[in-house]
């Protein structure tokens, strides 16, 4: 939990899915390219960011689904962790800090954005995952989505490569990036 002047960050319970969901819809649109077309955006977020979807992240074992809130209560952000390289197993040579666990979802309310809650919630990933003894974090984030990538670099995130992601069948260009947890030399996975 985080202190009082910023976000608590908790795990998600199901009476936060609906909330999530509706952030989800208002902030991953965010993140996608201008020339996206706003169908394959809406199928996306109907496929993996509605409340159904993300009920399955609360009973699968090695996903966390975490809310973020202000002081008083209100939903601001939150995290979707993945272990390991269950997320898109075709990055895993790009992964060099084992065990490693995906971000795979990050937001922030947009009236939150510069607020530093976006920092504040990935210090608590941070701190989740070093008490779990994870060596690494890795994500992707759209090549054109300039704000999160220097958002991520700031937090000590260094380029891996790239890889495909499809939203709404249209493929799109991420960049993938790594943050080790350790000063321990990388092994295998």
């Amino acid at each position: 939990m985080i202190a009082s002047l910023g976000p608590t960050v908790d795990p998600a319970v199901a009476a936060d899915l609906g909330p999530i969901a509706e952030l989800a819809a208002r902030t991953f649109p965010l993140a996608c390219p201008p020339d996206l077309p706003r169908a394959s955006i809406d199928a996306f977020i109907d496929r993996h960011l509605s409340a159904g979807a993300l009920r399955v992240h609360l009973d699968t074992p090695g996903h966390d689904l975490l809310a973020a809130r202000t002081p008083d209560g209100r939903l601001v952000g939150y995290a979707l962790l993945v272990d390991g390289i269950e997320m898109d197993p075709t990055c895993a040579d790009q992964i060099l800090h084992r065990p490693t666990v995906g971000i795979s979802k990050l937001y922030v309310d947009p009236g939150h954005h510069g607020s530093g809650f976006a920092a504040l919630v990935l210090d608590d990933v941070v701190r989740r995952c070093v008490g779990r003894g994870v060596r690494g974090l890795w994500l992707a984030t759209n090549v054109a989505n300039i704000r999160a990538r220097r958002f991520y670099a700031r937090q000590g995130f260094v380029e891996r490569g790239t890889r495909t992601f499809d939203v709404g069948g249209v493929s799109n260009t991420d960049v993938v990036y790594e943050r080790a947890l350790s000063g321990t030399a990388a092994g295998p996975g």
